[in-house]
């Protein structure tokens, strides 16, 4: 990934690829919920719909990374931090590429494991997917296995993330959350405006200590 030179603490990323960044968020968030409610749900009707809601919203999140993989040779990103370690970079790039592969393997995982238990994806109830491999319940099973065991990776990779952001912003006190948020520029544009209310607070009490000296020498 090629980082734009320029000044770290003012940076933030382009506003698509911020826009993309939470609507895969909301897409997770969505695919995790209705994970979680298929074993939840009263009535056969139900599962079912939570069941193909979560595999359209899991392939909708692939078709997104797709998207997204895309647009980074076209995108700009800010520099990093100028004072993050090295290492902090070569991690952070990792869990990057990490939560990338692991959005792409997972909706494929997800689709086989339909198309080997019989069924079909019907994708948001508009019509189905064709099978990419025919029926075979043993490795049904096997893919069902691999694909909740890379849920939870992704998961805790996610939780990875969404931790490294907040000691970002929380412990180093860096941009690397605020260049990611929907209004980065208009979030940063206040910051200076406080630096300069800070200064201009500060300049009367200059020139009242300057100013002692001078009365005192005239008082005299």
């Amino acid at each position: 990934m090629t980082r734009a030179v320029g000044n770290s603490e003012r940076g933030a990323f382009d506003q698509t690829t911020r826009l993309m960044h939470w609507f895969t968020a909301a897409l997770m968030l969505s695919v995790f919920v209705l994970a979680f409610s298929i074993d939840l749900a009263t009535s056969h009707a139900s599962h079912t719909a939570f069941l193909q809601l979560h595999r359209s919203v899991g392939l909708t999140v692939w078709v997104l990374t797709l998207f997204r993989l895309a647009w980074r040779h076209f995108a700009k990103y800010p520099d990093w931090p100028s004072d993050m370690p090295q290492t902090m970079r070569v991690a952070a790039m990792a869990s990057e590429y990490a939560l990338y592969a692991l959005l792409l393997a997972q909706p494929i995982l997800g689709i086989l494991q339909t198309n080997a238990h019989g069924d079909h994806v019907n994708l948001f109830f508009i019509g189905q997917l064709p099978a990419l491999i025919e029926k075979n319940r043993p490795l049904a099973h096997e893919l069902l296995s691999a694909h909740k065991a890379l849920g939870f990776s992704l998961l805790g990779l996610i939780a990875l993330h969404v931790s490294a952001a907040l000691y970002h912003h929380f412990w180093r006190r860096d941009d690397t959350l605020t260049a990611m948020l929907p209004a980065a520029a208009a979030w940063r544009v206040l910051e200076p405006r406080v630096d300069q209310t800070l200064d201009s607070d500060a300049a009367p009490d200059r020139s009242v200590g300057s100013g002692m000296p001078n009365s005192a020498h005239s008082s005299n």
